[in-house]
Parts: C-alpha cells; structure tokens; sequence
C-alpha cells in the first residue's frame, strides 16, 4: 500500500505573509468592535437621555398642574371670605411653602429610587406683585415715572449690598452709588426705546425684538440695556466664589406683571427698603412692614429673638388645638391694616417719601411665578411658568425651559434654587 501524502510544509515565507495579516486584520477588527460598542452605547444613552427627557416633562407638567390648581382653589376661598373682609394674599395660602411640598424645602420623589428611575421635585410659588413693576419706569406721569426710577435705583444700588446685612463680605459683582444711577438710567431708555447699549452686542446673544416699541417681554431683556447686566452678573442668583457668599439675582426683585402695586404680604425685605427715600425709612419703616406680616430678618438680633417667641406662640396654639381659624393670620388683609404703622400713618413722614399706601402698596395679586425644578442624578431640567390667576383657571404669559447638567457646574452652585 502506498504511503499517503503527507501535507505540503509552508515554506517560511507563506508563514511570514500569514503572520502580517493577521497583525493586519486584528486592529481593523479591534477597530469595528470599538466603533460598534461606542455607537451602541451612544444610542443607548440618546434613547436613555429621551426617555428621561420625557420623564421629566411629565413629573414637571403633573406638578405645574396641581399648583395651578391651588391658586385657582385659592382665589375661589378669598372670593368667598371677600365679604368679611378677608381677601388677601400671602405665602401662608395653599400655593404658599407647606408640608405638601409647595415650597422649595420640600424634595418630591417620583419612580424607583433603587433602580435610578426617582426624579426630586423642587416647587416654588412666586408671586409676582411682591416684585417692583418696571413698567412704572414708563408711566404716562411724569412725577410717577420719576419716582419710579428713585426706587429702583435705590434697590440697584443695595440689593446685593453689605450695609443691610444681607452679603457678609464685599465682592466684585455689587453696584455703588454711581453704577446704580448708571444702570437705572439707561434701563429707563431702553424701557423707552430710547437707548440701547452697543457694548452688550456679542455673537453669543441673541437680538431684542425688533417690533419693541416700549417696554419689555421679559426681564432678562435688561441684558441689553447695560453692559453691567453681563459683566457683574445683575440678573442671576450664584455663589461668589471669592467671598463665598449666595448673592441675589435682580430678576428676584423685579417684575412686568401687574398693576405697579407691591402686596406687603409677600415683598422682599430689599423692595420694601427701596420704596423709601430717607434711611429711616430704609431701616426702621420696612423692617416694620416686614414684622406686621409675621417676618423677621435672621441677621438681626431682635428679629431672632421675636422669631423664637413666635415659633413658641405658634406652637402653643397648635397644643391647645386652636382652628386655624382661630389663629391669628400673619398677614395684612387690607391697606387700612398697614397704614396703621405709625410712621405710615405720619403725614409729614409719607410725604418726604412720596408714599401713598393706597397707591404703593395692596394685599392681593393676580399674576404668579411657578418654577419647577426636576433633577435625577446630575441632570436637572427647570421650568418657569408665569401665569395670571381666574376663578375659571390660570392664563399663561410666559414659559421658559432650561436644561444643566450638574457636572459642568462648580459644587456651591448644584443647588436647584
């Protein structure tokens, strides 16, 4: 029998050939592998991403919804207590901070936290008429609109500033005396369409409205009034990194809704202070207001010590079981009830102020702020609504959506506020 035939032994240079390809092939292969996983994982987060985007909306929407509810609900008690006088509005209603959570200190968790799926809820209710109405910068009374921009040069001037209190230490983005009647001024031209600053015009913002013809559509349009507005921040709450401290935004303080009254109940101590000319007023005058509406200023001695005995009386009500009816609301219900200050009710004083309650100030309001803030992990999706409030439901005047993931943003400024 024959032998069988043995196979051929590669010769040394078909093994070499072989050798290269394989060295060859490999890396293309890693290559494609690579590419294949990265594009499978780029749409697994993209589908990811969509579904979470979706996620928020709806937790967003849901909640936007029950706020309305709560204002209309609220309007519709007040009409029903009007007749004894007690139609008013302050953050102790139901739109106000409570222990449902309509208020930022209280986190609302929707979905399965153990799989990642919980998204936190931030609520706030703003009420719109606390603010000061730019739009009394252009009021057809000369005298009014004068005074108007007083005020707001004064609260240009100390709403970030040291000597109230409010900021511990002096930083780069507070405006002195000058800058504050600088920026005040021009602000006033561009609600008239007078003036526009040049400096402000960058590729990265966009145009105004080209049919403005007075006033604004919104707040941040000021951006454009000064170069200031970008250049210290003017607009946005953030943390001064070098003095570390929380500085307040403008857009807290000011508004374009509403018929120019400020309601006492909810005014930020800083609007208060602007409405005064003397530093009496300033001080003494606002921080009164403040106190006939159940607030206190924490950097304030006194005030802390008023809280405490507040807090006990409050605490004691709730012991011996005291309605709510029964309770003394913090509030002012009409304008009588605040022109009852003594220095309010001083004709000499109110008129070296330029103040008239009636005319300055109300305890009612119309038009509401709702900003909703989702958040899973570092994503965080926010949505501002304004509305102004009926008995039959809430017309929408604006919405704004902004969208941050937290990784981008330094640690001190991760808050949802």
């Amino acid at each position: 029998m024959d032998p069988l035939p043995r196979a051929p032994t590669p010769r040394p240079r078909e093994r070499g050939v072989a050798l290269v390809l394989v060295l060859v092939l490999l890396p293309l292969v890693a290559i494609i592998m690579t590419q294949l996983s990265f594009e499978t994982t780029i749409g697994d987060r993209l589908a990811r991403n969509a579904l979470a985007n979706e996620q928020f909306k709806a937790a967003i929407l849901a909640r936007e919804r029950q706020m309305r509810l709560r204002l209309v609900r609220d309007l519709k008690e007040d009409e029903k207590s009007a007749a004894q006088g007690g139609a008013f509005d302050y953050y102790g209603d139901i739109w106000g901070p409570d222990a449902e959570g309509g208020g930022t200190a209280v986190v609302v968790a929707k979905g399965d936290e153990a799989k990642g799926d919980s998204i936190q809820l931030y609520t706030e209710v703003i009420d719109e008429q606390g603010k000061f109405n730019l739009n009394l910068l252009v009021h057809k009374d000369p005298q009014r609109a004068a005074r108007a921009l007083e005020t707001f040069k004064n609260l240009l001037n100390f709403y970030r500033d040291t000597r109230f209190g409010d900021v511990a230490e002096e930083h780069d983005y507070d405006l002195d005396e000058v800058q504050a009647r600088e920026v005040g001024d021009a602000v006033a031209k561009f609600m008239r369409n007078e003036e526009r600053d040049g400096r402000v015009r960058r590729p990265d913002l966009p145009d105004p409205a080209t049919d403005m013809k007075a006033g604004v559509f919104t707040v941040r349009d000021l951006v454009f009034s000064h170069a200031y507005f970008q250049e210290k921040r003017l607009l946005d709450r953030f943390t001064d990194v070098k003095s570390g401290q929380v500085l307040p935004g403008l857009e807290e303080f000011v508004t374009i809704y509403g018929d120019g009254k400020v309601n006492a109940n909810t005014a930020p101590i800083q609007v208060l202070r602007a409405m005064f000319r003397d530093e009496e007023g300033q001080r003494e005058v606002a921080q009164e207001i403040l106190h006939g509406r159940g607030g206190f200023l924490e950097n304030d001695e006194k005030d802390q010590e008023a809280r405490r005995e507040t807090m006990d009386e409050r605490r004691k009500a709730k012991e011996e079981g005291l309605s709510k009816d029964e309770e003394e609301v913090a509030a002012y219900k009409s304008t009588n009830d605040l022109a009852k200050i003594e220095k309010l009710g001083d004709g000499q004083f109110t008129r070296r102020n330029d103040i008239d309650v009636g005319r300055d100030f109300g305890v009612r309001t119309s038009f509401f702020r709702i900003v909703v803030t989702a958040r899973r992990e570092n994503f965080l999706r926010r949505q501002v609504v304004v509305l102004e409030r009926h008995a039959e439901g809430c017309l929408t005047w604006a919405t704004e959506v902004r969208l941050t993931d937290l990784k981008d943003l330094p640690e001190n400024e991760m808050s949802p506020q």
